[in-house]
């Protein structure tokens, strides 16, 4: 068994043996197709290994979008390949040769366990599978491969169609040790508000600044003002993002709170290589520490998938695993290209 690490509150933890762990990786070995040329045969293949996800693990998943237990579920000791190439200094998109590095089928295996795979038409060229890493163009911006503090959000809120939970794979840990990701539970705090202050939140009155805006408030651009708490088939929905502004007082005031008390009850978890992080994007909302990358190949490297229970079996079936993000075009500038552009090379 892998060296037991501290116990984390508000997260379920599964810890695969390592018996566990190389049984699941000789079921994904047959998973041969590139998942950046063609994700469809590729998610085929995944699915024709049944058998290749670990029973702790998929049950583990079941309960997770059961609501049942915490909205973050935790398992380590996952396969990463002792041959991983070095981290990339650039968009994964823009690199000579865009390879499979041997672990999308162990992400594809967790979320094809919760939903269907979806992405976003202008995101990561049209990559179902994200790769993650600092890229030194882009470490000032409020963007997954930053530097600066990564300000707790509901992953792509105020869309059409939000991501029902987000997979989380960690190929290579920070090898300072400082990169903290951090998860908390927005629900159960929302569960601690008066019927006042919901009730503001529930005004559409929370924008992002931008230099593309849909609205011009007090010199202020920004995109189209949405509730931070509305509702769904009957069903709450809480989207909230840490830069977040408000259009009045009253409103500002209700955001800032809201967000002290968020901090709060925030959980830091040091992500190691073979851990996997599974968020339910209802519940929880999550993060990142401020960190300080070397930009030399040895720096932290995530894989991200985003599922939707709704997608392809609704009103959106049509668009297929690709959707277009209607509020692209209001983005800030910097953070659009960020988003379809490549980095340029450092």
């Amino acid at each position: 068994m892998p060296e037991s690490r501290e116990p984390l509150t508000d997260i379920s933890v599964v810890e695969l043996s390592d018996e566990e762990r190389e049984l699941f990786r000789s079921e994904i070995t047959p998973v041969t197709a590139n998942p950046y040329q063609a994700f469809d045969p590729f998610i085929d293949q995944v699915r024709e290994r049944p058998r290749a996800l670990p029973e702790r693990m998929r049950s583990a998943l079941a309960d997770l979008r059961a609501a049942r237990g915490p909205g973050a579920l935790l398992v380590r000791n996952l396969p990463i390949p002792h041959d991983l190439p070095p981290t990339p200094r650039r968009s994964f998109a823009a690199l000579p040769e865009i390879r499979a590095v041997g672990t999308e089928a162990v992400l594809a295996c967790a979320a094809d366990a919760l939903g269907e795979p979806f992405s976003y038409l202008e995101w990561d060229s049209g990559h179902l599978v994200h790769n993650k890493y600092p890229i030194q163009a882009h470490r000032d911006l409020q963007f997954g491969s930053n530097a600066v503090e990564f300000l707790l959000h509901t992953e792509t809120p105020f869309r059409d169609v939000s991501p029902d939970y987000l997979a989380l794979l960690c190929l290579r840990a920070d090898p300072t040790g400082r990169a903290k990701t951090r998860v908390a539970d927005i629900r159960r705090v929302v569960g601690t508000l008066s019927e006042a202050e919901i009730a503001v939140l529930a005004r559409p009155r929370y924008a992002f600044e931008t230099d593309n805006p849909v609205v011009v408030l007090d010199g202020r651009g920004l995109t189209e003002p949405q509730p931070i708490i509305s509702e769904r088939d009957g069903t709450r929905v809480i989207e909230y993002v840490g830069d977040l502004v408000a259009t009045d007082a009253e409103s500002q005031r209700a955001l800032d709170d809201l967000g002290r008390r968020v901090l709060a009850t925030a959980v830091d978890i040091a992500l190691e290589r073979g851990d996997l992080l599974v968020l339910d994007n209802g519940r929880v909302v999550h993060g990142r520490n401020a960190i300080v990358p070397a930009y030399d190949g040895t720096d932290r490297w995530l894989q991200r998938m985003l599922v939707t229970t709704r997608l392809l079996d609704g009103t959106h079936r049509a668009e297929g695993r690709l959707v277009s993000d209607r509020r692209y075009a209001n983005y800030p500038t910097d953070y659009r290209q960020a988003l379809r552009q490549p980095a340029a090379r450092s």
